[in-house]
């Protein structure tokens, strides 16, 4: 419950947390009304359509970050003294890689260790990096690495943006195209914090263009909802590689390629900065390394 209670605060919003759990609506609902029920008094009230603390929330709030915190600390340390080498991982992965790369490999790695127990969350970038910073993720996979914070890392694989267009775009006639071309085109962009959104405008900026140079239609919080948009004819797009290929498989969307500049990018691997981690970690974090190797993709 306690668990259910903090992203709910964090996010503002039952359904999200159901979806991220894998549990229904109502469920969500029953944990919170226990929990106030329990303690005699309000922890949440609507404010608009989103969901803020009441003063009694907020203080079980931070009362359950703790909690969680000693739970998990408790874990780790059971972990390494149990005999069987149960263990459990919290991943965290932004869009791309958590759509499209880390589903395969988790199964993959399932395989050879069954006993992990293993969870992910899926957000942008930001997101992703302040969770691992804080603890609360054991392991994350992002695109892109930000400064200052507390966390360790490494880079993982190569992944580049490509420009995506419907599928009767009169771009496509062409073959590929300058930036030049593209500046009075309609955009769709990812949302601020992602790291599609980062690699796109230092790129830009480097080629002397700024994303307020661009015609932009809209901002989405996914590479999914980006990619239908251009399918619906909405506009162009830069997208990662790895969401692009699939889609135009399926024949949604097609690709074009600029002949001036190049979007390109790392994933990368983050973890908090300690001195131990547990067994369980260790692990995935030597197979992530495998992956990398078997790719071919840039050293540390």
């Amino acid at each position: 419950m306690f668990r259910t209670f903090v992203r709910v605060v964090e996010t503002q919003n039952l359904s999200r947390v159901a979806e991220e759990f894998g549990i229904s609506q109502p469920a969500v609902s029953k944990q919170i009304q226990t929990l106030e029920e329990m303690y005699g008094v309000l922890l949440l009230e609507r404010a608009g359509r989103r969901l803020k603390p009441t003063d009694a929330g907020e203080a079980l709030y931070r009362c359950a970050r703790e909690i969680l915190k000693a739970l998990q600390k408790t874990e780790t340390v059971m972990e390494d003294h149990s005999e069987s080498r149960k263990g459990h991982l919290l991943l965290g992965a932004s869009t791309i890689p958590g759509h499209y790369i880390m589903p395969v490999l988790i199964k993959m790695f399932k395989e050879r260790a069954p006993h992990i127990n293993i969870s992910m969350q899926v957000g942008d970038t930001e997101r992703i990096v302040n969770k691992v910073a804080d603890k609360e993720l054991d392991i994350g996979i992002v695109g892109a690495l930000l400064g200052g914070r507390r966390v360790d890392g490494f880079k993982w694989l190569a992944d580049e943006l490509v420009l995506v267009v419907p599928k009767d775009h009169p771009l496509l006639k062409s073959g590929s195209v300058s930036l030049r071309d593209l500046v009075h085109e309609h955009w769709i962009f990812r949302e601020k914090g992602s790291g599609t959104r980062l690699t796109m405008e230092e790129t830009l900026k480097a080629a002397g263009l700024r994303s307020e140079d661009l015609n932009v239609l809209a901002e989405l919080g996914s590479t999914e909802a980006v990619l239908s948009s251009v399918e619906a004819g909405m506009g162009i797009s830069l997208v990662s590689y790895w969401g692009a290929r699939e889609a135009e498989k399926a024949g949604k969307i097609k690709t074009l390629k600029i002949n001036d500049v190049e979007f390109k990018r790392n994933l990368y691997v983050i973890f908090p900065k300690q001195k131990n981690r547990r067994k369980s970690v260790e692990s995935f974090l030597e197979f992530l390394k495998e992956v990398r190797e078997n790719r071919g993709s840039t050293e540390n």
